[in-house]
Order: structure tokens, then C-alpha cells, then sequence
């Protein structure tokens, strides 16, 4: 089941440069506002990241990023 828009997308954690989600599948996906990059998990529970370089460092661009990579990955 992919995800129709982006207010689908709920954090599932939010500090004060973190923010995380979790996809339906389970994947974790982690902006990190220092980086200026959006961390995809390399596995479940692995705490790895795979990390992608936003054009903007906000949380709007965070969000679009992890819905593309959502969409695009995992459906």
C-alpha cells in the first residue's frame, strides 16, 4: 500500500534537529537537520542509514524526501 500524500506521513519521533518516520513496511527514514540530509534505514532495526542530501535544509523538503523514497522503494 503506498502512501497517497504527504499528511499520511506521521513522524514517529521528533527532537530537536531529529525527526524519524516509519513507512507501512517498517523502514525507518531519519532527517537530520545538521546534515541537511534525510537517512534511509539499510534494514530493519540496523540503525544504518542510507543518507540523501536535501536541495533545502527543512523540514518540508525532509517530508517530500521520505514520501518520494517511500513511494519509490518500497511500492
Amino acid at each position: 500500500m503506498a502512501l497517497r500524500k504527504i499528511s499520511d506521513l506521521k513522524p514517529v519521533f521528533t527532537g530537536a534537529n531529529v525527526t524519524e518516520w516509519q513507512s507501512p513496511a517498517g523502514m525507518r527514514y531519519r532527517y537530520e537537520r545538521d546534515r541537511c540530509a534525510v537517512g534511509q534505514e539499510m534494514g530493519p532495526g540496523m540503525e544504518a542509514y542510507d543518507w540523501h542530501v536535501l536541495s533545502h535544509n527543512d523540514l518540508t523538503h525532509a517530508k517530500r524526501k521520505v514520501f518520494e523514497l517511500i513511494n519509490l522503494d518500497e511500492f
